[in-house]
């Protein structure tokens, strides 16, 4: 919309205000005189109402309009005089009194000018952001379309999943196979899955969870046979399969003792089937099965570090499989201190900053205390920054403290070597800084 400014100056446009500052006047001469001959200003009269006509030609139009009235009013002074009054001193009041008033009739006209601005402005700000809203909600439902099904991180629900294995002590019931399962729709858009487990010597799947209307098992489907035949996890673009039969892909994986879990996924959201979703799905399934054997596989490396929390042990055990199938699964920095109550207060305060995966681990010497960060699914990169930020909150809160007490720290990736071999090359006296 076009927006109308109109400029506040002393001289009005013509019509505004000109033909009042001639007729008012001359009207109240032609009354005054009609009334009494011998006064027509009204001079004598105990309140000289004429001179009220360029007050108020003044406060509506300003100056210059008042001025010419105030000149009418005077021009009648040529044909009748007034010996007895002092003329001049009236008149110039009255032009005093209209130079105050139109001052303020022109500030008080700027004040509307600029209200009315600032109205049309503001409403054409509402008008934007009523149009920016309108523009803004068909873009969040083409957001949500885009991203419906990845409302969560994978660290948070590797995170809720290892929490509710440890509720059940590492067994994988009905229950916990669909939230699996839910998650993997929530994450990657798969709208059909079925969970299966083989028992060892037994080729008849047993049905633990399914998530949408799963069709049964089906053995004749090519990527679920060649799965089988391999042992390993197969998916249409693994074998390069131009028909489509029942499942896009067949995840395996297979227990120390035999018993083999098979993740069937028959149907996923059109934009969420890549390579990337489907690497999402391996390692959400082979968290969720190796977690669980860790939990009863722990029990050596306790044994021999009982300093060791178990979750540590877990998670440590779980993730140094998933090395075997998956490269850069993990982290483990290893933060050294002098033994004493510098030490001890400041590692009271790094591990209240543990964050979401992370899992820590305090093990005592004789002469040094060692703190050992386990950061899953991190890399060289993210690692380097826990220290930096460990360091910069311990300076922060303990300066003095921190460089009396800290010695150094070490980083180390975790591979598919032996855990205790991991575990012993952590605690070497090597450093990496």
């Amino acid at each position: 919309m076009k927006m109308r400014v109109q400029l506040v100056t002393a001289l009005p446009r013509w019509g505004a205000g000109w033909l009042e500052a001639i007729l008012l006047p001359a009207l109240g001469i032609v009354v005054a005189w009609t009334l009494d001959p011998g006064d027509p200003l009204l001079l004598r009269q105990p309140f000289p109402w004429l001179l009220v006509i360029p007050l108020l030609i003044a406060l509506r139009y300003e100056l210059m309009p008042a001025l010419l009235s105030v000149a009418i009013l005077a021009s009648t002074l040529i044909w009748h005089a007034y010996p007895e009054i002092r003329s001049l001193e009236i008149f110039a009041g009255t032009v005093l009194v209209i130079l105050i008033a139109s001052e303020y009739a022109g500030y008080w006209a700027r004040q509307e000018a600029g209200r009315s601005l600032q109205a049309e402005i503001t409403a054409t700000r509402f008008r934007q952001l009523s149009d920016d809203l309108y523009v803004t909600r068909i873009s969040q439902d083409r957001l949500e379309q885009s991203l419906l099904y990845q409302p969560m991180s994978v660290r948070s629900a590797l995170l809720e999943i290892k929490n509710q294995l440890v509720q059940k002590q590492g067994l994988l019931d009905t229950e916990l196979a669909y939230n699996t399962l839910y998650f993997l729709n929530q994450l990657v858009g798969v709208q059909i899955a079925s969970l299966y487990d083989i028992e060892s010597g037994n080729h008849s799947p047993h049905l633990i969870a399914a998530f949408g209307n799963a069709q049964p098992w089906q053995e004749q489907d090519p990527v679920l046979r060649e799965s089988l035949n391999s042992g390993e996890s197969q998916s249409l673009a693994d074998l390069e399969i131009t028909q489509f039969r029942q499942y896009i892909s067949v995840h395996m994986h297979s227990s120390r003792n035999g018993q083999a879990y098979v993740l069937t996924v028959e149907e996923m959201s059109f934009f969420a089937i890549n390579k990337e979703s489907l690497q999402t799905i391996e390692v959400i399934f082979q968290y969720f099965c190796t977690y669980a054997e860790s939990l009863a596989q722990a029990t050596p490396l306790l044994k021999i570090w009982p300093d060791c929390p178990p979750e540590f042990a877990t998670d440590f055990m779980q993730l140094q499989k998933l090395a075997q199938r998956v490269p850069q699964v993990g982290i483990l920095v290893r933060y050294d201190f002098h033994t004493g109550p510098y030490a001890e207060k400041i590692l009271d305060y790094l591990q209240r900053l543990r964050r979401g995966l992370d899992v820590l681990w305090l093990h005592r010497e004789a002469e040094r205390i060692q703190l050992i960060v386990l950061l899953p699914f991190a890399g060289s990169m993210a690692a380097e920054g826990h220290f930096q930020r460990m360091r910069t909150e311990s300076r922060l809160h303990y300066g003095e403290e921190w460089e009396k007490s800290f010695i150094h720290h070490k980083i180390c990736s975790i591979s598919a070597q032996h855990c205790e071999n991991q575990i012993k090359q952590l605690f070497d006296s090597e450093v990496s800084i």
